[in-house]
């Protein structure tokens, strides 16, 4: 059943050893796992005395787990108390409708976009080349705003590997208006020539994911631009998870609304980025096709990368 924003979870958790699960199923005996786990295995373990915990864990919680290890790149699903094996390179637990929704979005990108409204953007400030990440990342947005799949909310939270761990991946994802040139059945093509503008409520629409400068942190926040509302989900001392919320920050104020929630630097990395209307000269194109934006960054946090 849906939960009250209070009660907010991260479904990914950093655990040591350089592993991260996702869970499906009871967020409390999940994040009591989570705790024996680290009460066991403080420095991380091997990886089959991994997936033995949480085969037991599964099989006594009814829970299931993917488990993502860092160094070596590597997913394995629990589910039922077991090690599921398949052929596709992407897992997933939970709620079927929303899986099989999951692959239709997957095999039919063009139903990602809202027909006839809106036409999404997303950047991602620090992956690596060949990340799966922003696809990934388009797939699970739109089964969260489908209205049919009741199952599935909240914000799509992204964690990438490293060798030394995981970390939450910085993005920003703005809309633009549905291009005047094409009917709401008709699917815009990188190759076209559009000019993607903003008005309305797609003027300065966005939703960011901000990512502490840490690895294995669980602690994440999100930034809502039009409506100025910083949401931060992290775990305490104590091992709980909580979710507050921060009304009328400014993108500039980003980093200190966060240090102060949480009493310590957290170091906030982050991006956002809006398409704004009004007067502004024609877009300049350098070939006869490609698709055009006209972009403001409203707040950029990224260290810079020297030469």
């Amino acid at each position: 059943m849906p939960l009250s924003a209070r009660n907010w979870v991260l479904k990914s958790i950093c655990l040591p050893g350089g592993i991260c699960v996702s869970f499906s199923g009871s967020p409390e005996l999940a994040w009591k796992s989570f705790r024996h786990y680290r009460e066991c295995y403080p420095h991380g373990t091997s990886c089959a005395a991994v997936l033995e915990f949480f085969e037991k864990s599964s099989a006594e919680t009814n829970n299931d787990y993917i488990i993502a290890f860092a160094a070596t790149a590597k997913l394995v699903t629990i589910r039922g108390g077991r090690r599921a094996t398949g052929i596709s390179q992407t897992h997933w637990i939970g709620d079927k409708e929303a899986f099989e929704r999951f692959r239709e979005y997957e095999h039919d990108r063009g139903r990602q976009y809202e027909c006839g409204r809106a036409v999404n953007a997303a950047w991602f400030a620090d992956e690596m080349a060949g990340s799966p990440a922003s696809d990934l990342y388009s797939i699970m947005r739109s089964i969260v705003v489908d209205r049919n799949v009741k199952s599935v909310g909240g914000f799509v939270s992204v964690l990438s590997n490293r060798d030394i761990g995981f970390r939450f991946a910085v993005y920003s994802d703005a809309l633009f208006d549905w291009p005047l040139e094409l009917s709401e059945n008709q699917i815009p093509k990188a190759t076209d020539k559009h000019d993607l503008l903003a008005s309305g409520e797609n003027e300065r629409y966005s939703v960011s994911q901000i990512s502490p400068g840490y690895y294995n942190m669980n602690a994440v926040a999100f930034y809502i631009l039009t409506g100025r509302l910083l949401v931060l989900l992290f775990e305490t001392q104590g091992g709980e998870m909580r979710c507050t919320s921060v009304q009328n920050v400014e993108p500039g104020r980003i980093a200190d609304a966060i240090d102060a929630k949480l009493s310590f630097p957290f170091r906030a990395m982050c991006l956002v980025m809006s398409s704004r209307g009004g007067a502004f000269p024609p877009i300049q194109r350098t070939a006869d096709d490609g698709v055009g934006m006209r972009v403001y960054c409203e707040a950029n946090t990224m260290p810079k990368i020297s030469s």
